[in-house]
């Protein structure tokens, strides 16, 4: 952990056990000439829940216990432009009876720059909204992919 920042230090796209390819679409860059913030959500998600139906082929408007985004956060490290290849990398950080915690980056080239970390937390609930145990074939698949990194922290800014 980096005492300033309070970011995990120097993970690189080598310790995320599940790495996700994606392409910097024209329509994720803003006016600005860099992908949007809200697109970093997108990836997260996508790559997410992708990953949920390549391996256990979990579809959430079929299921009846579904993962609900109970929390999330990004950081942002380095900018991301047009037509730049990206990797999402997920790992689980940890499980819990009925929540899960991700821990994923953005990573960027062919150098694969971190240009950004995050979190996310999925709550499983049954489709009345009340809490549910996490299916136990999602808890499997998690169990797979869970690494000891610990879920981005951020630090309070002051004026």
């Amino acid at each position: 952990m980096n005492a300033t920042t309070g970011k995990p230090a120097g993970l690189r796209i080598a310790d995320y056990p599940v790495r996700i390819p994606m392409q910097v679409r024209w329509s994720d860059v803003d006016m600005y000439g860099h992908v949007n913030n809200a697109v970093y959500y997108q990836w997260f998600d996508s790559a997410i829940n992708g990953w949920l139906l390549d391996e256990v082929g979990a579809v959430p408007r079929e299921a009846d216990v579904i993962g609900v985004v109970g929390e999330s956060a990004c950081s942002y490290e380095s900018e991301v432009g047009y037509g730049e290849e990206i990797s999402i990398g997920l790992a689980v950080g940890a499980i819990g009876t009925s929540s899960v915690t991700y821990v994923l980056a953005a990573f960027a080239g062919s150098e694969a720059r971190r240009a950004a970390l995050g979190h996310w937390v999925h709550v499983y609930v049954e489709r009345d909204g009340s809490v549910a145990p996490i299916p136990s074939e999602i808890a499997v698949a998690l169990k797979s992919a869970q690494v000891d990194i610990a879920p981005l922290t951020f630090r309070k800014l002051s004026r």
